[in-house]
């Protein structure tokens, strides 16, 4: 996996070693986020298939949108007969890829620093297709072996003011198991009630 990975993060930006992070960000910032672009499409949009069996962005995103009554409604109406072709879309599509964009987002973060929506747009001109674009979902969703190293790196990257505390507790929530709450309550979390009176976990203290 190296010999496919080594010559991606190099190809961005050969001569470029003596640079800080965010001068090495907004060098090659449209090959980044081009990359972190199709990393996050590909992320979301296998798995949406797997619940609304949709590959129409304006048709799932309807869905989401619905109260949680009918999103329940129309989950149970276009799940799959069969569990067979879920199994094999993520044995197949979506565990492999999980993996190889995990591997490729800590080489960016080793090399540029955490590549956060925020700091993206501090540099980049073009305009990000997905509103709901968040490089976070990447190492949320990382296998467990890069578990300790995804850790390391968002300590030091939190310790030097590239990534919030939020980012930081959602990401320990993740690499810690997905058990213990506090990773998100010690960390700019709270619960609060939505529209629909429903008690929900917000990022209200993230800075």
């Amino acid at each position: 996996m190296r010999f496919l990975l080594f010559p991606l993060i190099v190809a961005l930006s050969v001569n470029s070693f003596s640079q800080d992070k965010d001068s090495l960000l907004k060098a090659d910032i449209i090959g980044v986020v081009e990359l972190l672009e199709f990393m996050y499409e590909y992320d979301q949009t296998l798995r949406e298939y797997t619940v609304f069996r949709s590959f129409d962005k304006s048709e799932t995103n309807r869905i989401e949108n619905l109260p949680d009554s009918l999103i329940r409604v129309e989950k149970q109406q276009r799940k799959f007969k069969s569990d067979t072709l879920s199994i094999f879309i993520w044995r197949n599509y979506i565990n492999p890829m999980d993996s190889i964009h995990t591997r490729i987002l800590i080489e960016l973060t080793q090399k540029y620093g955490f590549p956060s929506t925020p700091r993206l747009k501090k540099f980049y001109r073009g305009q990000i297709a997905d509103p709901e674009f968040n490089p976070i979902l990447i190492f949320v969703h990382a296998p467990k072996h890069y578990w300790k190293q995804i850790e390391e790196l968002i300590t030091v990257e939190y310790n030097e003011g590239r990534i919030n505390r939020c980012t930081y507790g959602w990401i320990k929530w993740h690499v810690n198991g997905r058990n213990d709450m506090r990773h998100f309550l010690e960390n700019g979390y709270q619960f609060v009630e939505d529209s629909e009176g429903k008690r929900i976990l917000r990022g209200v203290d993230c800075d």
